[in-house]
């Protein structure tokens, strides 16, 4: 049966077009919800809610590049950019902000490679910087406020990936990590 699956599998990655192969970079742009640093921004923004401030966080909006070694495989890099805000709710004046930018080399796998659409999976992982900024106001208030920075791992897998359109494509993933639960976005094939 093992067997049976993969030669099922050699036969569709041997059925790809010849033509997709030509093209062997892609950069694209993405905009992601649910990520990890947006979880840990609602966290971040409950806390501050419970002291009286508003939150608000965006991203991760981020670009990424892949180089195709095989009509399968595609080796690249992920970059992206988060940040949450708190607001005091009575001054309306901002407490502090936080900013996620993260780095993470990347393989993508591309199990479905047709002229106008693609399914693939990615595994990505890397580094995320976290900055906190206390406000000059905050770190009046409360002098064990400071700016902090710290550098940990962050990952994105990408269970599945749709794509559709010619050298232009849009496409939508659904995954876990810094990327998002969803990511969708525009990737340019050259």
């Amino acid at each position: 049966m093992k067997k049976n699956i993969f030669l099922i599998l050699v036969a569709m990655m041997a059925s790809m077009s010849v033509s997709a192969q030509d093209e062997k970079h892609e950069i694209g742009v993405f905009y992601g919800i649910e990520s990890i640093s947006n979880v840990a921004s609602f966290v971040t923004s409950g806390l501050a809610a419970s002291v009286g401030d508003q939150g608000s966080f965006w991203g991760p909006v981020g670009v990424e590049y892949y180089y195709h070694v095989s009509p399968v495989v595609a080796v690249g890099g992920v970059a992206s950019i988060a940040g949450c805000k708190a607001e005091n709710e009575k001054t309306k004046n901002e407490d502090f902000s936080e900013k996620f930018i993260t780095v993470m080399p990347s393989v993508k796998f591309n199990w479905l490679r047709k002229k106008s659409f693609g399914m693939y999976s990615a595994l990505s992982a890397g580094a995320m910087f976290v900055s906190l900024t206390p406000s000059d106001a905050a770190k009046a208030q409360d002098p064990s406020f400071k700016d902090e920075s710290i550098t940990i791992f962050m990952f994105q897998a990408t269970a599945l990936g749709l794509e559709f359109g010619g050298k232009v494509r849009g496409f939508v993933e659904a995954g876990v990590g810094e990327k998002g639960y969803l990511c969708a976005g525009l990737r340019y094939k050259f």
